[in-house]
């Protein structure tokens, strides 16, 4: 492989890469996943460019690995060590909680499933090399009273706030997030993610794990969920390809559950993307866009997609009434108590408002409504055609 490189710090990314950088990064992925030994010879004219990418899309161990492969100059290489020595000490953490915590719901009868990067990660070729942001673990509503007290009195985690399905827990380096549901607010796919602990298997007396057809169905009802809000990054796409190629599965089983949730299309146009990548296939002309859309965001899509997204739901006055009156079951995925208090829905619904006037918050508001009355009419009807293309 050669490198030319420029050393100019104040480089901006290119917002639509080339097909030829989307290549040539793709083939640096898979040399970082142990799919390639080498790509081959070929030029990347803005290091920079690359290690940028690398960031947004939080693969940047992976991608060290892959530009080591090739023999990278070492200068180039040394870019990346803060990053990995972070990654790796954060995977050691977030590894010494998650038994910790494991360890003690077990001891008190609560069980417990870990669910996505935790899980996820062990399928990479060096686990630290999956980020993850956050510990996700799922216990039964019906115990999660218990279960905070239980990780609060056993380990350093303390609650900071609870959200419609999970509570937020933190200790001084690790982030937990202690689901008691896994649905994702689309009543298609959260009918089969509510029935969760059906297919969940005990790995001991009360550490559980989804059985692999459930676990992928899990990975593209979320994917999808990011993918209708704001689009998706590559990271997701890795995860999939992995639990396709290193578990053992049912595909039927897989598309039977997709099938009835009406994502099949979409689970069948990701894996149709990410087996191109990984397998070094042409890129179908149908999945341009989709490849461009994941290029262009993050992890979980960009802001752009999401102001798109607003603007294809609220039109006009509708998106300042949708701010100032929540509907009902919004209302209740935010104050989770409003389920057993109907009677209490004004005072939540004020509770609410109260919140909205604080200083961040109206701040968060005024952007979004002009970033919506800014935004082009053929961006957010680019994007309604894709979500279109791929049966969203």
């Amino acid at each position: 492989m050669q490198f030319v490189f420029v050393w100019e710090d104040d480089i901006k990314m290119e917002k639509h890469l080339t097909i030829e950088k989307r290549q040539s990064f793709i083939d640096i992925i898979r040399c970082g996943m142990d799919i390639d030994v080498h790509t081959g010879d070929f030029v990347i004219d803005d290091y920079d460019e690359f290690i940028q990418l690398s960031i947004r899309q939080s693969l940047q161990s992976i991608v060290y690995r892959g530009l080591k492969k090739n023999g990278a100059p070492s200068e180039l290489l040394h870019r990346f060590d803060k990053t990995r020595l972070k990654d790796t000490r954060l995977y050691v953490l977030q590894n010494d909680s998650l038994n910790r915590i494991s360890n003690a719901l077990a001891e008190n009868n609560i069980q417990h499933i870990p669910l996505k990067g935790a899980v996820i990660r062990q399928l990479y070729p060096e686990p630290e090399i999956r980020t993850c942001l956050d510990i996700d673990l799922l216990v039964h509503e019906s115990d999660l009273d218990k279960a905070i007290k239980i990780i609060e009195n056993k380990t350093d985690f303390k609650v900071r706030k609870r959200n419609y399905h999970d509570i937020s827990m933190v200790n001084s380096n690790v982030h937990l997030e202690l689901h008691f549901n896994i649905k994702e607010n689309i009543e298609t796919i959260d009918k089969l993610l509510d029935r969760v602990w059906d297919y969940a298997v005990p790995d001991d007396s009360y550490r559980y794990n989804l059985n692999p057809e459930f676990l992928i169905f899990h990975v593209v009802a979320h994917m999808s969920y990011h993918m209708i809000h704001a689009g998706l990054g590559i990271r997701p796409f890795l995860d999939l390809w992995l639990l396709r190629n290193k578990t053992t599965y049912d595909e039927e089983t897989v598309r039977l559950f997709c099938d009835e949730c009406n994502i099949l299309v979409f689970y069948e146009k990701c894996c149709e993307l990410v087996d191109s990548w990984m397998l070094n296939t042409p890129i179908p002309e149908s999945l341009m866009n989709l490849e461009e859309c994941v290029f262009n965001g993050g992890v979980f899509g960009n802001k752009e997609n999401s102001d798109a997204v607003r603007q294809r739901k609220y039109r006009g006055i509708s998106y300042y009434f949708h701010r100032v009156f929540m509907s009902r079951k919004l209302l209740e995925l935010e104050y989770p108590e409003l389920k057993s208090k109907p009677h209490y829905l004004p005072f939540f619904q004020i509770r609410r408002w109260m919140r909205l006037l604080s200083s961040q918050k109206r701040k968060q508001v005024s952007n979004e409504i002009k970033s919506i009355n800014s935004m082009n009419r053929e961006t957010v009807d680019s994007f309604d055609r894709l979500l279109s293309s791929l049966g969203l």
